[in-house]
């Protein structure tokens, strides 16, 4: 029979050593997830120190792949593809279809999207 536990046992700490706990991509898809099969590239990595008393910081960060990174590993240009959106967008506006404010609107979501993050952002 198993049982679940709350907590990670680990070894008593030793006075004055460095004690490093890694926890890494472990879920069946990791591979996948940095392989770009699923067009999802590198994801966001940190290094956390836990100091005394409990309290953390950020020691060292490293950002993900952003949409228009990886659209350029698999060989697209992302400048050639917001300059065909632009001219798509701005033809809706010479034939009625968006205000020239919408597309500006349009314009600036696009250009976000492309430098965001492959995955879900809250």
């Amino acid at each position: 029979m198993h049982s679940t536990r709350r907590t990670l046992p680990l070894h008593a700490l030793k006075e004055n050593e460095e004690y490093y706990i890694g926890t890494f991509l472990v879920g069946a898809y990791q591979e996948t997830l940095g392989d770009l099969h699923n067009l999802f590239g590198d994801t966001n990595v940190v290094s956390v120190r836990i100091n005394e008393g409990g309290l953390y910081e950020f020691v060292h960060e490293i950002e993900g792949d952003s949409i228009a990174d990886v659209l350029s590993y698999v060989e697209y240009n992302p400048q050639v593809m917001q300059d065909r959106f632009r001219r798509i967008a701005e033809q809706a506006v010479r034939e009625g279809r968006i205000s020239a404010s919408e597309r500006l609107d349009i314009m600036k979501a696009f250009s976000a999207s492309m430098r965001g993050y492959t995955y879900y952002e809250k």
